[in-house]
């Protein structure tokens, strides 16, 4: 139950909208019982002409509690509605009761319209303040937790976890608010009628209520199974969407298909138990109910013969009982239901309050004045804190206007600077400083805006070339700055000469519709148009052919003139021209120079240089 209040204190609606929401409930409820208590009564004075005066129509209950005369109140209630009600002829009584049958019910369903609406209101605008916190705690969240976390079951969090929660505790908060006071009501006619019998009626009820919290046990448990197949089919579709090249080039069709049977299998085994163990909560408590009826029927009837209550009475009691069960069998069946989104509200809140591991700075910066420096650095990823260190006392500086490389064989290094620098991860030991101010004390968002980023896997998103190239800057930004910043990535002929619709066509997901030559031309053309102080450039040349990796080189070369660039060469001949060229292995930088100083001195950079050398000799003489 802990977990439920956590989350309806959560999702319950605020201010206004809860006092509007329990106002319209408890006013739905009050005309639901008004409409089975007074009726009866009323009709019975109509046509019973052999009845007694309503102020002595019951006998004292000499076992009633000295505290609460519950015949007085019986007697002035119905002796206000019986007043209320009279005419001159038993015909103009009959008028007025049916009048006021009417005018009770329209008020009654108006206000469980109202209250249905409201309910309904209520529970979208829950669902997407969960949707939007979910989605804005993991945006937020530093990049090891998407390493160690599936896309798919993060989008299944987002989607599918959220929308179950909704559907099956945030609503039952206002639907079991407005039933219980419903019942509460109905038992309150029973109690002023006769609390022997309330008392016997509740005691013949223990049993339904103990069923339903082994049913709602099982459900818990078949619940929190359909969740995690949920997510293992929002994982298997991401990844197999994602890899449909690999997919159809390894004739793999029928392997895929044949995996996600097996999902989607258990994941309907798991709902049919559900759907079982659900559906024996309202047969159940009907039959349980009607039980209990029967049996207050019988112990009623007994009062009756024994003259200390009256038929009419009885009928009332039995009616109101009737009624009480309606609101009881929702409740139970919503208190179910919610059972089952309980796994998915732990794992929701799990996400909700992971804490960062990467705390935020204070100070802001808008631009580098000086320097970028690496002081001792040692680092390892946080999910190996006994693995091996990926920087080993790594030191390095970047003065501002240099254009500095990053070279060494894959897994020395490179793009792991990239990533300390950005703030991505923490380091274990040492120190990154920029202009003297040590990073972790920089806001990481403006320490992120100095910093425009090409990598070699180039994300794109499903929408025009403009707004892929704006990306980041869509409300600051112009058309003609969109253009500009194309041309200077050389990407501005083939968008006009190329696609259909210039700068407004689609590019598909992912940019699927371009080439891989031109894709990166448009990251060029992003990173431009933002116009950061230091560019990055992540051997963002390394999967293209020739001819798409000189256009490619033309727009580095562009973008780089007057600016601080970090380059992460593959090849070699691309970053002649660099100020310091960075040679790292293993973690660990072996040496730095100039191109021709480094090729002098014979050492790890001239070895790359002469293998990289030897392999374009060989590739041209084939």
């Amino acid at each position: 139950m802990k977990l439920y209040f956590k989350t309806i204190r959560y999702l319950a609606p605020r201010g206004y909208q809860l006092t509007l929401t329990i106002v319209v409930s408890v006013l739905a409820s009050l005309f639901s019982v008004v409409s089975i208590s007074i009726i009866l009564p009323l009709l019975d004075t109509v046509f019973n002409t052999q009845s007694k005066p309503i102020s002595d129509s019951s006998p004292s209950n000499t076992f009633a509690p000295t505290f609460i005369n519950t015949d007085e109140i019986k007697n002035n209630f119905l002796q206000f509605f019986q007043n209320t009600m009279q005419g001159q002829t038993r015909e103009d009584t009959l008028l007025h009761i049916c009048l006021f049958l009417i005018g009770i019910f329209v008020l009654k369903n108006f206000f469980i319209y109202l209250s249905n609406q409201l309910v309904y209101r209520v529970e979208t605008k829950s669902t997407k303040k969960l949707r939007d916190d979910v989605f804005n705690k993991i945006i937020g969240m530093e990049l090891g937790f998407f390493h160690n976390h599936r896309v798919g079951t993060l989008m299944n969090y987002v989607n599918n976890e959220v929308r179950f929660i909704s559907e099956t505790i945030g609503a039952s908060f206002i639907i079991i608010l407005r039933n219980a006071m419903m019942a509460f009501f109905y038992f309150l006619v029973l109690l002023i009628i006769s609390w022997k019998l309330t008392l016997f009626a509740l005691f013949t009820s223990l049993g339904s209520l103990l069923l339903i919290r082994i049913i709602g046990k099982l459900v818990r448990e078949q619940a929190d199974f359909m969740q995690q197949k949920m997510g293992d089919i929002n994982s298997h579709l991401q990844e197999v969407f994602s890899g449909i090249k690999v997919v159809k080039s390894n004739v793999m069709e029928n392997y895929e298909t044949g995996r996600f049977s097996q999902f989607t299998d258990l994941f309907r085994r798991a709902s049919v138990k559900i759907s079982s163990l659900r559906g024996m909560i309202s047969p159940l408590n009907e039959t349980l109910g009607v039980s209990a009826i029967a049996l207050v029927l019988w112990y009623g009837g007994l009062q009756v013969f024994q003259g200390s209550m009256q038929s009419i009475e009885l009928i009332v009691f039995a009616f109101a009982l009737f009624s009480a069960m309606g609101p009881i069998k929702i409740v139970a069946e919503t208190v179910s239901r919610a059972q089952e989104g309980f796994p998915a509200a732990e794992k929701v809140f799990e996400i909700l309050e992971t804490k960062q591991s990467i705390e935020n700075g204070t100070i802001q910066i808008k631009d580098l004045k000086h320097e970028i420096l690496f002081k001792e650095v040692w680092f390892r990823y946080p999910s190996s804190p006994e693995g091996e260190y990926i920087l080993k006392g790594v030191n390095l500086r970047i003065h501002k206007g240099e254009t500095v490389a990053l070279v060494g064989q894959s897994g020395s290094g490179k793009s792991t600077i990239v990533d300390l620098l950005l703030r991505f991860y923490d380091i274990e030991k040492g120190k990154i400083l920029i202009d003297g101010i040590d990073i972790q004390e920089y806001d990481y968002h403006s320490l992120r805006a100095l910093f425009g980023v090409v990598n070699q896997e180039v994300v794109l998103f499903n929408e025009s070339i403009a707004g892929n190239i704006a990306y980041g800057l869509l409300e600051h930004t112009t058309q003609e700055r969109v253009v500009e910043a194309a041309k200077l990535a050389n990407a501005h002929d083939f968008i006009l000469d190329e696609t259909p619709n210039a700068y407004e066509t689609n590019i598909g997901d992912r940019g699927t519709r371009l080439s891989g030559g031109q894709r990166q031309r448009l990251s060029i053309a992003r990173a431009m148009l933002k116009n950061p102080p230091i560019l990055i450039f992540d051997e963002a040349t390394s999967a293209l052919d020739n001819a798409s990796e000189q256009k490619v080189q033309d727009a580095i070369d562009n973008a780089m003139r007057d600016r601080t660039s970090i380059v992460i060469a593959h090849r070699l001949s691309t970053i002649k021209n660099a100020n310091r060229i960075y040679v790292l292995e293993k973690g660990v930088l072996l040496e730095s120079g100039t191109h021709q100083e480094l090729l002098t001195k014979a050492g790890a950079y001239h070895a790359l240089y002469m293998m990289q050398f030897a392999q374009r000799e060989k590739q041209e003489l084939h």
